[in-house]
């Protein structure tokens, strides 16, 4: 069986949005393991909506490369768990125990549930979730597979 992992927002955004960002060589690296070693990467769907709405807000990107990086989104390799009820729920659980945002919270719920682990570039989100040890930061992620 493969090896499984969230990635969150913060992380994914780094393959695309290359200027102004920082963990680039980390986020570049994950993502060479993941293909390297068939790593299952798996996202909540408003991931979807999270990256087009950076990619259309901070980017100066024109309508033509917005298509193109919406292009290159939906042919990574990643499975997107649909908003089931239990996955919402746990979601909320979360959010209202490490105080972290419904958004945040979500794909650690997922995490949860695939019992697999988290990466985030998200300082507040880590700090606020570390204890879970299913959380790594994208600066101390390490290998994966």
């Amino acid at each position: 069986m493969a090896a499984k992992i969230v990635v969150d927002t913060s992380v994914l955004i780094k393959w695309f949005k290359t200027s102004g960002e920082d963990l680039l060589q980390e986020a570049k690296q994950l993502l060479e393991e993941i293909e390297r070693h068939g790593v299952e990467v798996h996202v909540p769907a408003l991931l979807l909506y999270e990256m087009g709405n950076i990619l259309l807000l901070k980017t100066r990107l024109g309508i033509t490369a917005l298509d193109d990086a919406i292009q290159r989104l939906k042919e990574l390799r990643f499975a997107v768990a649909p908003p089931a009820t239990s996955l919402l729920r746990r979601a909320v659980r979360l959010g209202r125990e490490l105080d972290l945002t419904f958004y945040d919270a979500s794909f650690l719920a997922l995490a949860v549930e695939l019992r697999c682990l988290c990466v985030t570039a998200h300082r507040r989100f880590f700090e606020r979730a570390r204890n879970l040890n299913q959380v790594r930061h994208l600066s101390q992620v390490g290998p994966i597979s």
